[in-house]
């Protein structure tokens, strides 16, 4: 896509289906402050409630970076002691949580500096696409705050226990390749090749039943966060499917040898 000159830390563009949501704030590699937090919640809620988004991309708007972190200069006010974080620490459950529970699909498409509130966005996010030249770590532990629970969990479920102290306890910065063979990142692609990879594996998700995709990935979602296999809600997700025109339109394009018509996700 062809770069935009934009004044707004946050902002969002819409197109083909996608919102891509963008972190510019280039000469801070986009650190993170409090009005950033709480913008980039606004734009998640924008692309959730738009019919025309189906896909959400989040990245930075130089492309070189992702996000070095919360923008720790504004700390010593906005997160002076545990009463003063109550605001901080809302703005930012808006944002991860925001993504957690979008029903659409999410990517973070990240290269160079993805640390401490980068790296807690990405986790957010369905799916991580990084480039080779990506560092990647959470850092509390150099500042003397411990991590939120939360966000402790999502990370145990994706990279597990033992990978999860390390990134914590250690608080250093892991490689690119280090990062894809533990499983923080899903797919790791040459610097010049990363967003036309991941907008054709977005292309590949446009073109599937929006049944599906939602459904699959709520399934997911619920027993990944415990939810039962029993579940009716679930179990009912798969039945709607099943009567659903997408599920009709499917079958007979299939058997008719032509690409079905789904609306979009």
């Amino acid at each position: 896509m062809a770069e935009k000159q934009r004044q707004e830390l946050v902002y969002v563009d819409i197109h083909d289906a996608i919102g891509e949501v963008v972190l510019n704030r280039p000469e801070k590699r986009n650190a993170l402050n409090l009005e950033m937090w709480n913008m980039l919640g606004e734009a998640i809620r924008t692309c959730g409630a738009n019919p025309d988004v189906s896909v959400v991309l989040l990245r930075g708007a130089n492309r070189t970076v992702f996000c070095a972190g919360a923008d720790i200069s504004e700390f010593q006010t906005v997160r002076r002691d545990s009463v003063a974080n109550q605001a901080y620490s809302a703005a930012v459950k808006g944002v991860v949580m925001g993504l957690k529970k979008l029903p659409k699909p999410t990517i973070a498409m990240i290269s160079g500096f993805c640390v401490g509130g980068g790296t807690e966005i990405a986790v957010a996010c369905d799916f991580r696409f990084a480039s080779t030249t990506v560092m990647m770590g959470i850092t509390p532990a150099k500042l003397g705050f411990v991590y939120d629970v939360e966000e402790t969990k999502m990370l145990v479920d994706l990279v597990g226990p033992s990978h999860t102290k390390d990134i914590l306890l250690s608080a250093r910065l892991m490689e690119a390749e280090e990062a894809f063979r533990i499983g923080l990142v899903d797919r790791l692609y040459r610097e010049e090749d990363l967003e036309k990879e991941t907008f054709k594996y977005i292309g590949l998700l446009l073109q599937n039943a929006p049944n599906s995709v939602r459904g699959a990935k709520a399934i997911i979602d619920g027993l990944v966060s415990g939810v039962s296999p029993e579940d009716p809600g679930l179990k009912q997700i798969v039945r709607d499917a099943l009567d659903s025109p997408q599920y009709k339109e499917g079958v007979q394009a299939f058997i008719e040898k032509r690409r079905p018509e789904f609306p979009r996700l």
